[in-house]
């Protein structure tokens, strides 16, 4: 068998192009998501970090999460009263609002919040702008597993109703649907533990 390469030189030269590569489209996604012009993976690298402790650290839904973090009005100066407000458009996605949103986590939230609002406010960036960015980046509806078990269920037994609705609705994931708003919602209790809803099986 030969060879994929002739030398070392010539697999580390691809090595260095997949890492930038992969680094510049990373840094993208990211500012897209995050409705910045430019990340910088080492200057915004404590940023990011607590943003990705924060979603573990918390039962979190990540898509809306995102999705909501458009809508919180950090273009303004912070004080203390506006504490409900910032956090109002993320309560939807914690699964235990009550613990995610009280004592240390909270406190967490808000301070990333705050680091966030600071480094948005650094870039000077139209609001309307950001938020449209934002939202074009982070989709409103997403396949969640328990909505394709719900459909293979009915579609067995001879409805393909709710098949058709999720093609028609992903096929706009960005766009607000407000009839299909249920279709945005986190995964509800009772589909925790239930086979297919947390997980999707490979004959799924």
């Amino acid at each position: 068998m030969g060879l994929l390469l002739d030398s070392p030189t010539a697999l580390q030269s691809g090595l260095t192009v997949y890492r930038d590569t992969f680094q510049s489209a990373y840094g993208q996604m990211l500012g897209d998501k995050l409705g910045l012009d430019a990340i910088d993976v080492d200057g915004d690298d404590p940023l990011l970090v607590e943003l990705f402790d924060l979603l573990e650290g918390a039962e979190t839904d990540v898509t809306l999460f995102f999705r909501g973090l458009a809508a919180v009005p950090v273009d303004g100066e912070w004080h203390a009263d506006l504490a409900d407000r910032w956090l109002a458009p993320l309560r939807a996605a914690f699964y235990e609002e009550a613990s995610s949103l009280h004592g240390p986590h909270r406190a967490r939230v808000l301070a990333w919040l705050r680091q966030y609002a600071s480094r948005v406010r650094a870039e000077a960036a139209d609001h309307a702008s950001r938020i449209s960015r934002m939202r074009r980046a982070n989709p409103k509806y997403v396949l969640r597993n328990y909505l394709a078990q719900q459909a293979i269920d009915a579609a067995m037994h001879g409805d393909v109703a709710p098949i058709a609705r999720l093609l028609r609705v992903l096929s706009r994931p960005y766009d607000d649907q407000p009839a299909d708003d249920e279709l945005a919602a986190r995964r509800p209790e009772w589909a925790r533990h239930r086979a297919g809803c947390s997980m999707l099986s490979c004959s799924s």
